[in-house]
């Protein structure tokens, strides 16, 4: 028995896998290009286009020198992939040319099915974790971006990782469990830098909640400087595979940029166009992809336009021009990407701040509106409301889930956390439901514990 059951869970994770992504691969493959519902774009804002550059060897740029504008990681795995499997070629062939691209986001997703089945598996058992690998490729929001060159299909992983090497650090505070943790933090930072605060939250709630509940007098030494090790090796993890894309940042701006990725203060200042009661109370429809470039995103276009303008810059975006070649609009001629990309912020950091300092009431607003605009506003009033279906949905479900590791007295907190630190960011920021997406194989975790009692019932009472 005790090497069946290893040899048992072992077989089921690689079902859950292929599983996932065979998924995915009929999604991205088969569903993905001939439907209508959504805007089937493949490489939207670049990310293909670094990727392609780097396996061309040109550099991580979008064309116009070095960029800022996005976090490396994608590109990077999306460059391996072209160069093992593709033909690298400045030449966009959306349909076909990111293919390897696309098949790694598949894989990927086989990944995050099998990551969200040993979370669940660890919290609430076999039978909740079957339940949550089952979901993960059916709720719609988990395959949305699998067939494009976005940076959500990884991040969906990534942000599961976070939960269960959590769930890991918290269980086994040792230095291998908090270097994992590190190292999913780090990587997610460098999918996206929205997870940057993540670790120094996490391990300050895990102080707290153990000196709230009286766990201050382990038997041992030992036992007393686990958590303070495991703690230090996720901090230390953390910093040291950042280190190297800030130095790489410091390096191309000839130290006027620290960080992961630049635009932080513009989309801090497009949330307050996002939170008007037009968009979140869906009286006007919201717009904002390629194919609909209109509504929030040509009103918001226009608002950085007239605050750069009063600055003496020029507003740029980067978009594609009809053969799919991804420019510059409008046109600096030879200014370098990254010198236009800091002084935006520059300009638009000042504005962030002074709205911080003279308006907080006006912040708290956007921050409370997008707290939920996050769950269920897309381009228009109809989807939006499906959208939203689905994540009420799923939130009762994971609302369930927390009551019953409450009344079991499970280890959730490493989950719940993730999803609520994602959401509260986003708000503070710019929220609305494309960013929510990657957080849904998390919230299946709770969502599967929670209906895992109710679906064995009926099924208990079916058979009956």
């Amino acid at each position: 028995m005790g090497v069946g059951a290893p040899f048992s869970a072992t077989k089921t994770g690689a079902v859950v896998f292929v599983y996932g992504t065979l998924c995915a691969v009929f999604v991205a493959l088969f569903v993905y290009r001939s439907q209508s519902f959504v805007d089937n774009q493949i490489d939207l804002n670049g990310f293909g286009l670094i990727s392609q550059n780097l396996a061309a060897g040109e550099g991580f740029t979008l064309g116009q020198g070095p960029t800022l504008r996005r976090a490396p990681l994608y590109p990077l795995l999306g460059a391996a992939a072209l160069k093992g499997f593709g033909t690298p070629s400045t030449t966009l062939d959306r349909a076909n040319g990111y293919r390897p691209l696309i098949i790694a986001n598949c894989v990927i997703f086989g990944l995050t099915c099998l990551t969200v089945w040993a979370a669940t598996r660890r919290i609430f058992g076999s039978s909740a974790a079957l339940l949550a690998a089952l979901l993960c490729p059916i709720v719609p929001q988990s395959l949305r971006y699998v067939g494009m060159t976005e940076v959500e299909t990884l991040m969906g992983l990534l942000l599961a990782l976070l939960a269960y090497t959590g769930i890991n650090l918290v269980e086994r505070p040792r230095f291998a469990t908090g270097a994992w943790f590190g190292l999913a933090s780090a990587a997610a930072t460098l999918t996206k830098p929205v997870t940057l605060f993540y670790p120094f939250l996490f391990v300050a709630w895990w102080a707290l909640r153990t000196l709230s509940a009286g766990v201050g007098a382990p038997d041992s030494r030992r036992a007393r400087a686990a958590p303070l090790v495991a703690s230090a090796a996720a901090l230390a993890c953390f910093a040291l595979a950042l280190a190297p894309w800030v130095a790489r940042n410091l390096a191309v701006t000839q130290g006027q940029f620290v960080g992961i990725s630049s635009n932080a203060p513009g989309e801090f200042l497009r949330g307050y166009i996002n939170a008007q009661p037009k968009y979140f109370l869906l009286r006007q429809d919201f717009g904002g992809t390629a194919s609909s470039a209109i509504k929030w995103d040509v009103e918001a276009n226009l608002y950085e336009e007239h605050l750069l303008e009063q600055h003496g810059t020029r507003f740029f975006r980067y978009n594609f021009d009809r053969s799919g070649r991804m420019v510059v609009v409008p046109d600096p001629g030879d200014l370098a990407g990254w010198r236009i990309e800091t002084e935006k912020d520059r300009i638009e950091l000042a504005e962030v701040k002074r709205r911080l300092l003279q308006e907080p009431l006006a912040f708290v607003r956007k921050f409370l509106i997008q707290m939920a605009t996050f769950w269920y506003l897309v381009e228009t009033r109809a989807k939006s409301i499906l959208v939203g279906a689905v994540a009420l949905f799923c939130l009762l479900g994971a609302s369930l889930g927390v009551l019953r590791a409450h009344r079991q007295r499970l280890t959730i907190w490493p989950v719940v956390l993730v999803i609520v630190y994602v959401n509260a960011f986003y708000a503070a920021i710019l929220a609305f439901a494309r960013y929510s997406m990657p957080l849904y194989p998390t919230l299946l975790i709770l969502v599967a514990g929670g209906l895992e009692p109710i679906v064995a019932a009926v099924l208990g009472r079916t058979r009956s």
